[in-house]
């Protein structure tokens, strides 16, 4: 496992995957952290670079249904939803195991030949977008790691969480309750990364609040945003 010493604290701060548990020790310094959603990006390659999927024709072969906005069709994978646009580029999201990328990656290929009579000759994948939650189990001061925290920004009336860019890639919401949401990252590594850093710099300034640590209200469902 990982270790990153963030100076100038003599705590050894580390952040791994794995489940959140309920009861989190107040001088912990080893965060567990979740992927709570993946999304993927997916490319059909067309022998002719123009072509242009009838939806129409698709939507008589496979079930799946119009999207008003946009021109696109839903249809889902073992309940992963998959949003195909007309040149072939698809959105995969609702994954929250990176093993599953190249099983849907796999079905939804079998599925748009087979089912949808869709003639193409490969099909790549690439991860735009890993969305994970941590949490730390003591109260955070907002208020205070707004004026402290780089990049920071916190409007209470507006959102309940205050939002922070690090140095180190991503987006993360940090609710009051110590839940810690991150997103816009593409990777493991920057994942591990900026959480490090981003609780490294919470413990460094102690923001935190001197009371009684509760989760009676859980501040942040992820199903929620997802």
């Amino acid at each position: 496992m990982e270790i990153l010493e963030v100076p100038p604290s003599n705590k050894q701060i580390d952040v791994h995957v794995g489940d959140l548990d309920l009861e989190i020790a107040a001088e912990a310094t080893s965060f567990p952290y979740k992927i709570i959603n993946i999304v993927v990006l997916a490319k059909l390659k067309f022998k002719n670079p123009e072509y242009k999927i009838d939806f129409e024709k698709l939507m008589g072969n496979i079930e799946a249904k119009r999207l008003n906005r946009f021109p696109c069709v839903l249809f889902k994978i073992d309940n992963i939803s998959i949003i195909l646009f007309k040149n072939g580029k698809a959105i995969i999201t609702g994954l929250k195991k990176h093993e599953q990328v190249d099983i849907i990656a796999g079905k939804m290929e079998k599925h748009l030949r087979n089912n949808g009579k869709l003639k193409f000759s490969s099909v790549s994948t690439e991860i735009q977008n890993l969305v994970i939650m941590s949490r730390l189990g003591k109260l955070i001061n907002l208020e205070l790691a707004c004026l402290t925290l780089t990049n920071c920004l916190y409007e209470p009336e507006q959102f309940p969480a205050a939002i922070v860019k690090p140095p180190l890639g991503g987006t993360f919401l940090i609710f009051s309750n110590s839940k810690i949401i991150g997103l816009g990252m593409r990777s493991m590594d920057m994942v591990r990364k900026s959480l490090k850093y981003l609780i490294g710099e919470i413990f460094n300034n102690d923001l935190f609040i001197n009371l009684d640590f509760t989760d009676d209200e859980d501040v942040f469902d992820d199903e929620f945003i997802f």
